[in-house]
């Protein structure tokens, strides 16, 4: 996946470094790098860059004035000499804040996580238009998971187990997260239970089975299941 990029820094030398490092990432294509922020302003729309290197004090426009234009357009990763500004930037949602002297192995680690937000938008916005598909954000990857494979997804004390045949994925994302997207075949039987409606083995007035796993029905769930199933 190649990742067009701005670097804005009223340091020269800063703006060398950011190019020569961006040089150095392979995915990575330098589309401009201006010392001026106002020279930059009317590039960025033309040039739409997947990720803007962007110094957050500078004359004129302050790099977090920009980020609160664009950064809905594009992923900010923040420069700056100061730590004190490091709150606002996370404020506005950017993707990372590289101290100066800026160093390699940080620069690459914060294109990483640039990367891997990009990817996730990109892997959401499917899932929004093909309803048979959902989006699990497992470790540092993003799976698209097919609707067809998951039996049930059950809640634990700080994460979520999806089950499928083959295997089981962990994930951060909360049981709502996952009841906002998933299809009529899915229904929430407990606290702690979404299931897959075609993937009941049987069913009682207060439990089922899934591929040999025994899963409570809430009370409060109860109703809502047996209108569901009958």
């Amino acid at each position: 996946m190649l990742l067009k990029c701005v670097a804005i820094d009223d340091d020269p030398l800063c703006l060398s470094i950011l190019k020569k490092y961006c040089q150095k990432v392979p995915s990575l294509r330098l589309r401009g790098a201006y010392e001026n922020p106002t020279d930059a302003l009317p590039h960025l729309d033309r040039i739409n860059p997947d990720i803007v290197f962007l110094d957050i004090n500078m004359p004129e426009i302050s790099g977090i004035r920009i980020a609160e234009i664009y950064n809905h357009k594009t992923t900010i990763i923040f420069t700056t000499s100061h730590k004190d500004f490091a709150l606002e930037g996370f404020e506005l949602n950017a993707a990372d804040y590289l101290l100066k002297p800026l160093n390699f192995e940080r620069f690459f680690q914060a294109v990483c996580k640039a990367k891997d937000r990009i990817e996730f938008k990109a892997l959401k916005k499917l899932s929004f238009e093909d309803n048979n598909h959902v989006i699990i954000k497992s470790g540092y990857k993003n799976i698209k998971l097919k609707l067809s494979q998951i039996q049930y997804i059950e809640a634990l004390d700080n994460y979520v187990k999806i089950h499928t045949a083959k295997r089981n994925y962990l994930t951060l994302q909360n049981l709502k997260h996952f009841s906002k997207r998933l299809n009529g075949d899915f229904v929430r039987v407990h606290k702690s239970y979404i299931v897959a409606v075609s993937k009941i083995e049987y069913f009682s007035r207060d439990q089922l089975r899934i591929n040999g796993r025994e899963i409570p029905i809430g009370r409060s769930y109860a109703q809502n299941f047996h209108e569901k199933v009958k």
